[in-house]
């Protein structure tokens, strides 16, 4: 017996409420009653013949089998609103404009994608907000947000551009004065610069072979800016951590910056576009995130040739 096809709507309510994490936020997602949401689940689970949500009155929380069908229902549904959109606009060239956002530290880089962007797409408008302000993408009606970090838990769509490994770095000139740490302990006896935008500026955590260490860190300067702790660090005014974008990795390469414990890894951090909504980006929002990948694409392959 042919078993019943499930439905795509099904599909989309149990991703909603797996990450909005109530069924009235889901409802509020998908705009539709709760009801509706928990019926639409309940139907999935018993065509799958497995639970999928522990539900109690005081929490929700995603079983095991859940956990495993999530990832593929997310690669199911993001095929097909890819399809979707594709026959919607077709092979026409995007037009209007792009509200675009970074932080201010990736403001040349994805300047230089905004160039070729306007290039590959002459009717496209583009307004580039580059800043360190903490933005509601969705409030302030940005198509799309360029984003270094760990993958935040929030309602915006994301594509990993590349993973990035967080470096401690100083100067040449800082290290001449007050030596070199050979391991992160000594970090305590040193002047750290922090990111105060950090949920913790003055801590840092290592692991290697599967140790971890936490260093409580000390210092008098912090700055809420990436490029101003950078810049204090290229002074030689103390130590401090950034993701190995491109233009950290050029300042170690050219010997501005030094890389401390190289042996040693601090967490997983990305280089990724998110954007608003739970179908498909219109058709200008992932042209450019397609151009964006290129871009790091090929930047990677330079660097290994």
């Amino acid at each position: 017996m042919k078993a019943p096809a499930i439905s795509f709507g099904r599909l989309a309510a149990f991703v909603a409420v797996a990450e909005a994490g109530t069924f009235t936020a889901a409802a509020e997602r998908l705009n539709t009653t709760k009801s509706a949401v928990s019926q639409a689940v309940a139907l999935l689970e018993r065509e799958l013949g497995t639970q999928l949500l522990q539900r109690s009155t005081r929490k929700l929380a995603i079983t095991e089998a859940g956990a495993a069908f999530l990832a593929d229902c997310r690669e199911l549904l993001a095929g097909a609103e890819a399809a979707m959109e594709r026959a919607r606009t077709g092979h026409a060239q995007p037009s209007g404009t792009l509200r675009l956002t970074s932080p201010q530290a990736s403001a040349g880089m994805v300047a230089s994608w905004i160039a070729a962007y306007s290039q590959r797409y002459p009717a496209m408008r583009v307004d580039y907000v580059p800043t360190d302000r903490k933005l509601d993408v969705i409030a302030e009606h940005f198509d799309v947000t360029i984003r270094v970090g760990p993958m935040a838990d929030s309602g915006l769509r994301a594509v990993v551009l590349e993973e990035l490994g967080l470096w401690t770095v100083a100067a040449p000139s800082y290290l001449a004065r007050h030596g070199t740490p050979r391991k992160p302990a000594e970090l305590a006896g040193h002047e750290w610069i922090a990111l105060s935008l950090l949920p913790a500026p003055w801590s840092i955590d290592l692991e290697r072979g599967g140790r971890k260490v936490r260093m409580k860190l000390r210092g008098s300067i912090s700055a809420a800016s990436t490029d101003a702790v950078l810049q204090l660090v290229r002074q030689g005014a103390g130590i401090s951590f950034f993701p190995s974008t491109a233009n950290v990795r050029a300042e170690v390469e050219a010997g501005r910056l030094v890389r401390l414990f190289p042996g040693w890894a601090s967490g997983r951090m990305f280089l990724y576009a998110a954007y608003p909504g739970n179908i498909a980006p219109p058709a200008k929002t992932r042209a450019f995130i397609d151009l964006a990948k290129e871009a790091v694409r090929s930047r990677s392959k330079g660097q290994e040739s």
